[in-house]
């Protein structure tokens, strides 16, 4: 599986998960099978981004973020779970990680990745 901008979709690739739009609204189902069509009906609705089969792209430096911008992720990732005290210390723990990773770069996070 990966995730992929749109940009970078072709025709033949299979949705590994589904299309939403911000509201929820499912666009598109997983195994649906791009088209010219298809891509060119989300490129209208700028869609940015969508979840493919396989690894069918290279994308140079993929999954090497700094860890700032990994410690800066974890909100977006864990948005959905904030009343879970069991997600929350997984999240601490990942924030721990990345923040120590950081510093033995040299790469210090800034103030705002303090938050949880």
């Amino acid at each position: 599986m990966q995730k992929i901008p749109l940009n970078l979709a072709r025709p033949g690739m299979v949705l590994e998960k589904p299309l939403l739009r911000d509201n929820g609204q499912v666009l598109l189902g997983p195994g649906t099978k791009l088209t010219d069509s298809t891509l060119q009906r989300l490129e209208r609705m700028e869609v940015q981004w969508v979840t493919v089969q396989g690894n069918p792209v290279k994308i140079e430096g993929q999954g090497q973020g700094s860890y700032h911008d990994r410690i800066k992720a974890l909100d977006s990732l864990f948005r959905q779970h904030q009343e879970d005290p069991w997600m929350m210390k997984i999240k601490k723990f990942f924030r721990g990680y990345f923040k120590r990773k950081a510093m033995q770069e040299g790469s210090a996070p800034g103030p705002d990745s303090d938050t949880q």
